[in-house]
């Protein structure tokens, strides 16, 4: 079993993740409508494999989330996608400067959500 924690401010860009995500009925899902949110499930969950995060969210965004994230010993090599309208070259760049293993274009068609998330399970830090 794969575990998929997907954040996102939009409620139904979350229903649409978890729809194609559970296709494969190797994935669990969890999902975190903020933040603040995501990082409480992933304190209270190590099993978590791959984040799927949203950069346009309030305090804390997405940058702010996945800093959060590195900053936690625990959680330091755990694997997170971008979610996300934004696809200006900056964002790209920060995404990649904090260790994010992938970017993934909203809206998503459910083959590239789930192409990107199998490239972002086997990729190496």
């Amino acid at each position: 079993m794969i575990n998929i924690l997907v954040v996102d401010d939009d409620p139904m860009n979350l229903k649409m993740a978890e729809f194609i995500l559970k296709q494969k009925e190797y994935y669990r899902v969890k999902l975190a409508k903020n933040g603040r949110e995501a990082l409480a499930i992933l304190d209270e969950d190590p099993t978590i494999d791959l984040v799927l995060l949203d950069i346009e969210m309030p305090y804390p965004n997405g940058f702010e989330t996945l800093q959060l994230i590195r900053d936690n010993p625990a959680t330091l090599f755990l694997k997170v996608v971008f979610l996300t309208a934004s696809s200006g070259v900056e964002d790209v760049q920060k995404a990649a400067e904090l260790g994010a293993v992938g970017y993934v274009k909203k809206p998503f068609m459910p083959q590239d959500l789930l192409e990107h998330v199998e490239k972002a399970l086997v990729a190496d830090f």
